[in-house]
């Protein structure tokens, strides 16, 4: 059952990222420009609607297959890829269930606690949470490799946190599920004192 879950994480992982890079493999070159005009009737247009939710899908910081951009940005892609790596890397080890139990599996003994955990994921993020908050409130503008440096391991962490909460809610479902029935009282009158 726990590897059946992190297969299922990254099989819905690569749901999403594999039809970004074939759809604008397989349109012709210099054919799709976003905004991408989404019809249920074309599913080629899917992947660009579900960019369109997620991402500013700005050309200028998007990778382009063949003349065509991709759904979504360098940072958004970068991102997608890190929790793919994140679901594979579940699948390897297959982490038991529990938020804390479930990412120990990834960290140095010495961080497998709580707090090791929580700084470990937060210190994958907090790059990228920076660096968009820097080009947010400032002039500054930062360069394709950061964006996909500081996307990917945000995508790690966000992956990691997945990957825990998903252990989280398994660990529950596994306690009900083994909880004992409730124990009956032998006494004909539950009012009635012990003998």
């Amino acid at each position: 059952m726990q590897r059946a879950s992190w297969v299922l994480l990254l099989l819905a992982a690569l749901l999403v990222i594999i039809p970004q890079f074939l759809v604008p493999l397989a349109e012709p070159p210099g054919t799709l420009h976003v905004p991408v005009a989404v019809s249920l009737d074309r599913p080629d247009t899917w992947p660009y609607a579900f960019g369109a939710m997620v991402c500013h899908q700005r050309s200028d910081r998007s990778f382009f297959i063949r003349e065509n951009q991709l759904p979504v940005c360098e940072r958004c892609l970068a991102i997608e890829l890190g929790m793919a790596l994140a679901f594979g890397a579940a699948v390897v080890v297959s982490p038991p269930f529990g938020f804390f139990a479930s990412l120990g599996p990834f960290l140095p003994r010495r961080l497998r606690g709580r707090m090791g955990v929580l700084v470990v994921g937060i210190a994958l993020m907090l790059p990228m949470v920076l660096d968009g908050g820097l080009q947010l409130t400032t002039p500054y503008v930062s360069t394709t490799l950061v964006r996909v440096l500081t996307g990917f391991l945000y995508g790690i962490g966000q992956g990691g946190l997945v990957i825990g909460l998903v252990g989280s809610m398994a660990a529950s479902l596994r306690r009900r599920r083994q909880k004992p029935p409730a124990v009956r009282s032998l006494r004909r009158n539950p009012d009635e004192p012990p003998r």
